[in-house]
């Protein structure tokens, strides 16, 4: 199978473009994207001619859920390896992934015609990562996101959502109320190390959905601590801690519907959206660490 590296020149390090020919790629194949959207076109354009392609991303969340995203559109997932040189601002998709010289099987989120392959967060999450956009030339990693989340703090938390979740089953359950925050999971980690998701598989089927009521501000900081350690949920009991039960809702679904949010944040990128409909797609790419 033939390497092909992808260097985004804007991500959160500043690899050099030299590094691809001259150290890790070698005499190989290489490609520096030239803006949003050209990693998805680029890989999505190659695994049509060449879909035994071994792409090695030199990039942040972000740019791997371009190349995700090309992957999957061109119908390559059983085909296509992807590796990641880890050189974004979070760089938490790899976190999940701590065994070395491994391929792994990886799940892939679908809402509307897009993909996530890490985690789609909504609410205060995804108003944070926006605020954190603007502290990342002034701290490094996740310092910048802790900013985010200060500047966040202080002000209007909390929107009316109507959520419908569907289990494995089929059952559907519905929630119609003021929410915080909420994630749809595929991997655990996302903010720069916040370990939200601690009991998320990758290869499941499953979406991890989390959700957390509106709360007061006392309440949320002293949530913001155990979210950041994973200790919100109890992995014994597989349900939030007594601590916060009556505050968080916990699901394991394959499909999710949710209404009344202003933006979603999928991989890191901000949309702006009013409702957005979540399946995920088993064992959609391979992913060689």
């Amino acid at each position: 199978m033939r390497r092909l590296h992808i260097f985004n020149p804007a991500s959160g390090v500043k690899h050099s473009p030299e590094l691809l020919s001259k150290g890790a790629a070698n005499a190989e194949e290489s490609y520096v994207t030239t803006g949003i959207g050209d990693a998805e076109r680029f890989v999505y354009e190659t695994c049509k001619i060449r879909p035994e392609t071994h792409f090695v991303v030199y990039g942040g969340d972000g740019t791997i859920n371009e190349v995700v995203s090309g992957i999957v559109r061109a119908e390559a997932g059983d085909k296509a390896l992807f590796s990641v040189v880890p050189a974004g601002t979070g760089n938490d998709f790899v976190k999940t992934f701590p065994e070395k010289d491994r391929v792994y099987n990886v799940d892939v989120l679908k809402y509307g015609d897009k993909y996530a392959v890490n985690i789609i967060n909504f609410g205060f999450d995804s108003k944070v990562v926006i605020k954190t956009a603007k502290y990342k030339k002034a701290f490094p990693g996740s310092a910048a996101y802790l900013a985010g989340v200060a500047d966040t703090f202080f002000h209007k938390i909390g929107e009316n959502w109507r959520i419908f979740l569907e289990n494995a089953n089929g059952r559907i359950e519905k929630f119609d109320q003021v929410f915080t925050l909420a994630l749809a999971a595929n991997c655990r980690y996302y903010g720069g190390g916040f370990y939200s998701a601690p009991l998320a598989s990758y290869n499941d089927g499953l979406i991890d959905f989390i959700a957390v009521k509106k709360v007061s501000r006392a309440t949320l900081i002293n949530l913001i601590g155990s979210y950041k350690k994973g200790t919100h949920l109890d992995p014994a009991t597989e349900k939030p801690h007594p601590k916060f039960d009556k505050h968080i809702i916990y699901r394991r679904c394959k499909r999710i519907i949710i209404k009344g949010i202003s933006t979603l944040c999928a991989d890191g990128e901000i949309e702006e959206r009013s409702e957005a409909e979540i399946s995920v797609i088993p064992n959609a790419v391979r992913y060689a660490t």
